[in-house]
C-alpha cells in the first residue's frame, strides 16, 4: 500500500499540507504540555487472524501522525481481546516528555496484564 502511495503522489509536500502539520503540531503541544498524555489506539482494529492482509492502506496513520509530529510514543500491550487477539494502545506525550510515556506505560501494562500469549489459555 505504502508503496503505490509513493508512486502515485508528489514526495514533496505542499504548503498546505506543512501548514496542517505545523498548526496540529502547535495544538498537541498546547494540549499535552509537560504533564500530559493522551492514550490513542495503536490500529483502528484489534489484530488481524492469520492469512489475512496485514496492511490495509491507511492503517499506518493510527502511528505515523505521531512520528510526523515528533511526539514521543510508547506502544503498550494490554492484554487480550474476547476473540484471544492482541489488544494494545499507544501512550503519547509532549515533546521531550518520553519519561512519561513510559512510565504510563508501566502501571497500564501492570494494572492490565500486558503482553500474554494468544495461544496460552488463562484456565
Amino acid at each position: 500500500g505504502l508503496a503505490l502511495y509513493e508512486k502515485t503522489h508528489s514526495k514533496v509536500p505542499s504548503q498546505f499540507i506543512l501548514r496542517q502539520k505545523e498548526e496540529l503540531q502547535r495544538e498537541m503541544d498546547e494540549l499535552l504540555g509537560t504533564d500530559g498524555v493522551l492514550l490513542y489506539p495503536s490500529h483502528p482494529f484489534i489484530a488481524p487472524k492469520h492469512h489475512h492482509p496485514l496492511f490495509i492502506p491507511y492503517n499506518l496513520a493510527y502511528t505515523g501522525i505521531m512520528n510526523i509530529l515528533g511526539l514521543p510514543v510508547t506502544q503498550c500491550p494490554l492484554g487480550l481481546s474476547k476473540e484471544r487477539l492482541p489488544l494494545g494502545v499507544q501512550v503519547v506525550a509532549g515533546k521531550f516528555q518520553d519519561r512519561l510515556t513510559m512510565a504510563v506505560a508501566l502501571h497500564l501494562e501492570k494494572t492490565f496484564g500486558g503482553w500474554r500469549d494468544p495461544g496460552v489459555s488463562d484456565d
